[in-house]
């Protein structure tokens, strides 16, 4: 499966297929979480990834090629890296390289790719709750795209957090005293895992700084 949108992606697809018909060498180059290993995986569905011995008879996929100081293969290679190759090396091992771009230039991309990770999520997590993505996170390209799909899979909203977190506080059958004190206790002690200063705990709360401390000290936190 290739997805494959905007005109430029096809443009690609068109490109893999040759190569795939065509059984050629292939570099595929671009920064992190542009598709690289996805791309080669369409155009050699059956090769080896990073096998140990490189001087294998069957096809295989090097990935960070460009890191790479010396290289033997015997058959079909498709190579991936972050840095377009010296052109010595490019002739060397490959019959073409591709370019892939970050999604930020061909945004017609974002929404297919959403989709298609919102349906591997919910049949990973076996969810059918409704899921909007409204802000797409593109900073890493598809790992940030598809970090934050799961992670909105994966937890509901912070209001349904609260909810389901005060119910399971209720079974216990503390008093509203001791409830208060557990959600206090909670809450701080994810504050300092994340941000580790109680200066950027108390900025975050919007809390005064003593009385921060105090309550954490109390809760021993």
């Amino acid at each position: 499966m290739f997805l494959s949108k905007s005109s430029y992606l096809q443009q690609i697809k068109n490109i893999a297929d040759m190569a795939k018909e065509l059984k050629l060498n292939v570099y595929i180059w671009g920064e992190k979480g542009v598709g690289k290993t996805f791309l080669a995986k369409y155009i050699a569905p059956n090769a080896l990834i990073n096998p140990k011995n490189t001087s294998s008879n069957y096809p295989v996929i090097i990935e960070n090629f460009d890191k790479i100081n010396s290289f033997k293969a015997k058959n079909i290679l498709i190579a991936t890296g972050e840095q377009l190759l010296n052109k010595n090396i490019l002739k060397r091992y490959f019959d073409l390289d591709i370019e892939l771009k970050p999604l930020k230039e061909h945004p017609d991309d974002i929404e297919e790719f959403i989709q298609y990770f919102l349906k591997n999520a919910k049949e990973e997590l076996k969810t059918d709750k409704e899921i909007k993505i409204n802000n797409p996170d593109i900073s890493e390209n598809l790992n940030s795209l598809k970090r934050q799909v799961f992670k909105k899979a994966l937890f509901n909203s912070k209001e349904e957090i609260l909810e389901e977190l005060f119910e399971f506080y209720l079974k216990k059958h503390k008093s509203y005293e001791e409830e208060l004190k557990d959600f206090e206790k909670t809450l701080f002690m994810a504050m300092k895992a994340k941000y580790k200063s109680k200066l950027q705990i108390s900025e975050k709360l919007n809390l005064n700084r003593v009385t921060l401390t105090k309550k954490m000290k109390a809760l021993n936190v």
